[in-house]
């Protein structure tokens, strides 16, 4: 009993101070998880008081909605917006990343919640190890299929299991000494991830674009873990008096032609579904319609510094 009682006592302690700890996953800063503890840093390295404009979302908001070009948009000074979105980010990232942080912002003025209809599939959380690390027990059980809910049940039970594969792979890193990494852009950019600005030819026209919607699209579940969180996002901020836009970027037009033919109808009712919860919490739904030429993309679904700058110049809050 006593020998059970010490390995015990060993687990809780290595999941206190290691599998737990952001700083873990903050060495390999461009990992899905260490990024996380990236942008905490600079969000924390900022005078959050000033923040007056924050955008929540993913990697295709990371590129569009730049807070140099918002700022000089709304007539605001760059330090008074924050760009915290993170790579692949989710409704439950966006809620856990915004209720973390709140209580540091408190001349936040208005929010821009970047969606589109991936973000929204329950059905991919189980693979997502943000999910993994993000999500509450009560969140983990909302996936479908039971077996997925137990696994991700023990996995908040124990992170050392739930993420298992962040860890050996980190592992494996640090053992060829190539941990810790720095951020590439050695945190020079102040207001949240860097843009990605670098253009893979490839990664354009229909082929690749339905590639890309078919891993999206995979089994989709719109009502669930993910429509939940934004829902408590939303609620929050109207609770909170903080103004919310929700913004569906714009993808290529060969995505877009492939959404509208082969998901038209997993496309309407997350429309559907968005718009009339930004409504119910006083918020307004913006979709930009998919009219800029391939020039203005560095791949089939984000857009590049001269698509950021046409976005943002025809965006209205």
């Amino acid at each position: 009993m006593r020998g059970f009682l010490w390995a015990l006592l060993l687990v809780a302690l290595c999941e206190a101070f290691i599998f737990r700890n952001p700083a873990l996953y903050g060495m390999s800063p461009a990992s899905f998880i260490g990024q996380i503890t990236d942008v905490e840093k600079r969000l924390e390295s900022q005078n959050t008081a000033k923040i007056k404009l924050l955008v929540l979302g993913d990697s295709q908001s990371m590129d569009a909605l730049r807070p140099p070009l918002l700022a000089a948009r709304y007539g605001l000074k760059p330090d008074e917006v924050f760009n915290l979105s993170i790579s692949g980010g989710k409704a439950v990232d966006m809620l856990h990343l915004y209720e973390k942080h709140k209580q540091d912002l408190p001349n936040l003025q208005h929010v821009i919640i970047s969606v589109n209809e991936h973000q929204l599939n329950a059905s991919t959380d189980f693979s997502d190890n943000k999910f993994r690390y993000h999500a509450t027990l009560a969140e983990r059980l909302q996936v479908p299929h039971f077996e997925n809910k137990m696994d991700l049940a023990f996995g908040w039970l124990l992170y050392s299991y739930g993420l298992r594969e962040v860890w050996t792979e980190m592992a494996k890193l640090y053992w060829e000494d190539k941990l810790p990494q720095p951020p590439r852009d050695q945190y020079k950019y102040k207001w949240g991830l860097p843009p990605v600005e670098a253009r893979e030819a490839n990664h354009l026209g229909p082929a690749y674009a339905a590639e890309v919607a078919k891993r999206w699209m995979r089994d989709y579940q719109l009502k669930g873990v993910e429509t939940n969180a934004l829902e408590r996002l939303m609620k929050e901020l109207s609770k909170q008096g903080v103004s919310f836009t929700v913004v569906q970027l714009p993808r290529t037009q060969a995505f877009e032609t492939i959404m509208k033919k082969q998901y038209a109808s997993e496309q309407a009712a997350y429309r559907h579904l968005v718009g009339e919860l930004s409504t119910r919490y006083n918020g307004r739904f913006i979709i930009i319609p998919p009219t800029l030429d391939d020039s203005y993309f560095r791949d089939a679904n984000h857009v590049n510094k001269k698509g950021a700058e046409k976005i943002t110049a025809e965006l209205s809050l």
